[in-house]
């Protein structure tokens, strides 16, 4: 069924399941000519030599429109990894285009690109751009299929330049999402014991979310291992900026007006977000905050309805009711400062690596998005519960 394939996996949490497509002349036969599904595949294999070489552009320029409305009523039959995989094409097409190597930004992305991604992304229900789903989550495969999907035994599906610093840094979140496996576990027990009122059931949990952030922060600090950050800057992150009103030619529902996208962040993952409703954290409604909220359009469906569910399961609530417990409320103040160490050292990578080092950085909203991580890492430090004394806490009954 359409979408199954980004339910929440308790193998692998939110990645795509099963393992991401590499072709889709199988799994689309009968519904798209294998002559342009072959075409554009061997482009986006071939992307890194094209955009080196400068042929990028012009071979975009004279794609031609494929397409793919007749999957439209086969959504719900076909593999829908399949789908994904397009979306995945196409949007690093039109990345590639707008950001061509050593060019200046195009303000446009030529019908043949345009048009077919526009129909895509109405199908996979996201923007028109690449997006952390594609970026990330469906862009891996396993060598050795029965291997773990840890960062050393994976590859990279799709890449811009093809670099070992941007496989590693893709690969990198891939392991994280992982291993966010006995995160979504131990929330599943947290909900339930919120459910039954077990404040000991839901310190265990509380306690096994902790340590489960803690090795997903463990992973991140590897990212150093294999991604020089200069490199890092320069030759990866212009690709994922996002689109500042540009023209999608070739697509009737724009009336040839300029649109405007976010870049891929990691902020389209839905691990943070999920344990930030689910934890109950309150943010101050500013335009940041507003953009934080924006990121779940990025998602897949099923993440967002996730997310918005676990802003349902009054986990803060009932650990505030049960303040007498110490330990209860101390793993819960742990699983918020995990939450803050993993969002500071995303914040520590993001200004001393790429706005420190790196000379003369491109992208003004790189600074507002710098102010967005220390916000979301103050506001969690400042909503720590205090621990209530027993007899106290028995006459607040």
């Amino acid at each position: 069924m359409r979408h199954d394939c980004w339910a929440i996996w308790p193998d692998r949490g939110f990645l795509i399941n099963p393992d991401p497509l590499i072709s889709t002349k199988q799994a689309l036969d009968g519904l798209i000519a294998p002559d342009a599904l072959e075409h554009i595949e061997s482009i986006a294999t071939d992307l890194p030599a094209l955009l080196l070489s400068g042929r990028a552009r012009p071979l975009f320029e004279k794609l031609p429109r494929y397409d793919f409305s007749p999957l439209t009523p086969e959504l719900n039959k076909v593999d829908f990894r399949a789908v994904e995989r397009l979306m995945q094409i196409y949007s690093y097409f039109a990345s590639a285009f707008v950001y061509g190597v050593a060019e200046k930004p195009e303000k446009r992305i030529p019908e043949g690109v345009a048009a077919p991604l526009v129909q895509l992304a109405a199908m996979v229900e996201r923007p028109p751009i690449l997006s952390y789903s594609n970026y990330v989550l469906a862009n891996w495969r396993r060598p050795v299929p029965s291997a773990p999907i840890l960062v050393d035994d994976l590859r990279l599906i799709q890449n811009f330049l093809g670099s070992r610093g941007e496989s590693w840094f893709i690969l990198i979140h891939v392991d994280i999402e992982a291993r966010a496996v006995e995160v979504l576990k131990n929330l599943h027990t947290a909900v339930q014991s919120v459910e039954q009122d077990d404040p000991a059931k839901l310190e265990k949990a509380l306690s096994g979310i902790g340590e489960s952030i803690s090795q997903m922060v463990a992973t991140f600090r590897r990212m150093a291992e294999a991604c020089d950050s200069k490199v890092y800057y320069f030759k990866v992150r212009p690709y994922i900026f996002g689109f500042d009103d540009v023209i999608y030619e070739g697509v009737h529902a724009y009336a040839g007006k300029p649109q405007t996208f976010s870049g891929q962040t990691d902020a389209q993952s839905s691990i943070v977000p999920a344990l930030m409703a689910a934890l109950g954290l309150a943010h101050e409604q500013n335009s940041l905050t507003h953009s934080l909220e924006m990121t779940k359009a990025y998602m897949p469906r099923p993440h967002r309805e996730f997310v918005h569910e676990m802003s349902l399961t009054g986990i803060r609530e009932n650990v505030r009711w049960h303040a007498d417990r110490a330990p209860l409320v101390e793993a819960y103040n742990e699983c918020l400062l995990r939450v803050v160490e993993f969002r500071s050292l995303h914040y520590f990578f993001a200004s001393e690596h790429d706005f420190t080092k790196a000379e003369n950085p491109p992208g003004a909203s790189e600074t507002g998005f710098m102010d967005w991580q220390k916000l979301l890492r103050d506001e969690a430090e400042q909503q720590l519960i205090q621990p209530v004394p027993h007899m106290a806490h028995y006459s607040m009954r």
